[in-house]
């Protein structure tokens, strides 16, 4: 696929490699353990803060619930089976239950649909287990108003939402906003994560029915300037994620395989926001505030990387080539296409993908020559809010 009409098709900046038919169906959900643990790290966050919004509505006509960037749903599978046994322990099987999945219209429905029918493996399906409950998609950018006003009882949303509405400006320095020395870069980034996050929280409080409340789970920046692939840690992975990926490109460039204007134009379309940005929206004079949202809880919590946990686990039976090449697809699922997107439009769809292939086949190497240097942890911020009651 050109980079144009990538473009076109991607509205939240980047594309699933699920639309290859070179990857199997639940790729993403496949290879992305970690997103696994972040959920269940936020389990007992969304029961805490589905609850009171349950016993206000238990006499709805039915409950809703409303997972945003869900990609192949496999991650939230486990969330979402928990949250039906807590609506039936809570108020028994006569409430209809609604799973409304939303994510761009170029999303891996199928999969989902499959994981939920368990056509291929994957978590436990509360369709298959719960009576009375109902899955839906919705093709749409959570930047947009995806469900009707004041209809979605609980809201949550993870990993997704720190990718940007649009690229703000290059970075010719790095891969990523969070590595830039260019002062206009963070500026421009911040700029426009700001405004995007303001529009996600104007939509959310179209969509909330009143007590309703949503968690958000989103990559950020903590307060010691930690964030995803760049955490210390005394137990090793002193490869920071970003830094790697440079290197690589920069060794690429030397051997003239790529060209400088296609390093320049490799650069993610994502923010990772400080705990001020987050929560600015919601101070007295502002965006949130104004359209009927109040904070309930805020707090950030690093996931370690579960690759790099089983290779340092006395457990591992893996050789270093076969680690390797566990692990660095965590990496590739989300970043692909923005390899993809960052080289020549004078390259075929099929040149672009052996660029990438070499790329990412190069990563393994790094990785498998010292394994214990490279992981990826997480670095998220857990976000409560609630619309206001009538």
């Amino acid at each position: 696929m050109s980079k144009a009409d990538t473009t076109c098709a991607t509205p939240h900046s980047h594309l699933p490699m699920s639309n290859d038919p070179k990857y199997a169906k639940g790729f993403y959900s496949d290879n992305t353990k970690g997103c696994y643990d972040v959920i269940a790290k936020a389990l007992p966050l969304c029961e805490a803060a589905m609850e009171p919004t349950l016993k206000l509505h238990a006499n709805s006509s039915s409950f809703v619930v409303a997972d945003y960037g869900t990609a192949d749903g496999g991650t939230s599978m486990p969330l979402m089976y928990q949250l039906c046994s807590k609506i039936r322990a809570t108020v028994g099987n006569e409430l209809p239950i609604q799973i409304h999945y939303e994510d761009q219209p170029v999303n891996d429905w199928g999969s989902l649909f499959m994981r939920l029918e368990k056509l291929i493996e994957g978590p436990q399906s509360f369709l298959q287990d719960f009576d009375n409950t109902f899955a839906h998609a919705t093709g749409r950018s959570f930047y947009k108003q995806c469900y009707p006003a004041n209809s979605v009882h609980f809201g949550f949303s993870a990993t997704a939402m720190h990718w940007l509405t649009s690229r703000p400006c290059g970075i010719p320095d790095a891969i990523h906003h969070s590595r830039s020395n260019e002062g206009l870069v963070k500026q421009e980034f911040a700029r426009q994560a700001r405004e995007d996050w303001e529009q996600i929280l104007r939509m959310r409080a179209r969509e909330l029915i009143p007590g309703g409340r949503m968690v958000i789970v989103n990559f950020c920046l903590d307060s010691t300037g930690q964030c995803l692939g760049n955490v210390q840690r005394e137990s090793g992975h002193e490869a920071e994620m970003y830094a790697t990926m440079e290197m690589i490109l920069s060794e690429m460039e030397m051997e003239g395989l790529i060209t400088a204007e296609e390093v320049s134009a490799i650069s993610l379309i994502n923010y990772y926001r400080t705990k001020d940005e987050f929560l600015a929206p919601f101070k007295e004079d502002g965006v949130a505030t104004s359209v009927g949202l109040r904070l309930v809880s805020y707090d950030t919590h690093i996931v370690p990387c579960p690759y790099h946990a089983n290779w340092t686990s006395e457990t591992s039976t893996r050789t270093p080539a076969e680690h390797a090449k566990w692990y660095v697809p965590t990496c590739r699922t989300w970043s692909n296409s923005t390899f993809i997107n960052g080289l020549s439009d004078e390259r075929t769809g099929e040149e672009k993908r052996v660029v990438v292939d070499d790329f990412f086949g190069r990563y393994e190497k790094k990785v498998a020559e010292e394994p214990k240097k490279h992981g990826m942890d997480y670095v998220h911020a857990y976000v409560v809010f609630e619309k206001n009651k009538l």
